[in-house]
């Protein structure tokens, strides 16, 4: 039996030893813009945003990014039913244990400083961790990913949502959150940094310069990854291969659970970006995860939703 037993425990070193070594990957499902209420409040109202199976999926990546395209509701605007205000009733349901809300976009301030508190309690009561809208001088970029040997932060800004911000909510500019990304990559240089960004033009595919000059500055700042969302297209995607991290970008996200018109009640092509960081030597890909809304619910399409 001890002849034995060293045999097994020999043939378990060599398996091991044989073995192609599994790099531990982290997958990040990254979402365009989100507008919970607009042309949702329509009958008939959803009664799920997300297909038990879907929702299963999104749960198991390690990260899951949305722009939250909302402001809350206001007391001057209680008669303005302009769509981008939103109410609690849907926020339940983005609620996932690895998600996060991005609240610097340009209408986070539509219902001005009110709406944008209310929306921050809004998020708040129903347990959805945000980054992007912040009291003055108290941004910090956003841990996520807990079960990561690495550490995975996000940052969020808009050169579009300083416009009617108040003297005490406000979002990054694109020049700080330039400089929070190189304090952050001084202060744990091992980290993952995601930049989630709300810019370029409505209906135009292509990246503005602007989105190019500055993706090009957080790179070099030490971001790992840089989102773009805002032109309602789903755009490129490429790797810088010169920047120090390799950074990738894609520069358009495209619309997601957009309930600020009727198109996207019941749409063929709604999709999610996976990118994919292999821990070991810091690789990145990505790929649009396909799938589709009816009546509002957002469900994969099996062959691709099943990766």
């Amino acid at each position: 039996m001890p002849h034995l037993c060293r045999f097994c425990l020999l043939l378990a070193v060599c398996f091991l030893l044989c073995s192609p070594a599994r790099a531990r990957d982290l997958e990040i499902l990254a979402a365009g813009d989100v507008m919970l209420g607009g042309g949702m409040l329509d009958a008939p109202i959803p009664s799920l945003l997300f297909a038990p199976e879907t929702r299963r999926r999104i749960e198991q990546a390690d990260v899951f990014l949305w722009n939250c395209e909302n402001a809350g509701p206001a007391s001057h605007s209680k008669g303005n039913l302009y769509i981008f205000h939103a109410d609690e009733l849907f926020f339940p349901q983005m609620r996932f244990a690895n998600g996060a809300a991005c609240t610097a976009n340009n209408h986070v301030f539509d219902g001005y400083e009110e709406g944008a508190a209310n929306l921050l309690h809004m998020l708040e009561q129903n347990g959805i961790a945000q980054n992007g809208l912040h009291p003055r001088g108290r941004y910090a970029p956003l841990p996520l990913a807990f079960g990561s040997p690495t550490p995975v932060y996000l940052l969020t800004g808009s050169p579009m949502s300083q416009i009617g911000s108040g003297p005490q909510l406000v979002t990054l500019s694109y020049p700080l959150l330039r400089e929070w990304i190189r304090t952050l990559r001084q202060a744990v240089p091992e980290s993952l940094i995601i930049v989630y960004s709300h810019d370029g033009v409505e209906g135009q595919l292509e990246p503005t310069l602007r989105q190019r000059q500055w993706a090009d500055l957080f790179a070099a700042a030490g971001a790992d990854v840089v989102l773009f969302a805002h032109s309602h297209l789903y755009g490129g995607v490429e790797i810088l291969w010169d920047s120090p991290r390799r950074t990738l970008v894609a520069w358009s996200l495209g619309n997601f659970l957009f309930g600020g018109n009727r198109k996207w009640k019941n749409h063929r092509d709604v999709r999610l970006l996976r990118v994919r960081i292999d821990l070991t030597n810091g690789n990145k890909e990505a790929v649009w995860l396909l799938g589709h809304t009816d009546n509002w619910q957002y469900s994969f399409y099996p062959a691709r939703g099943s990766q």
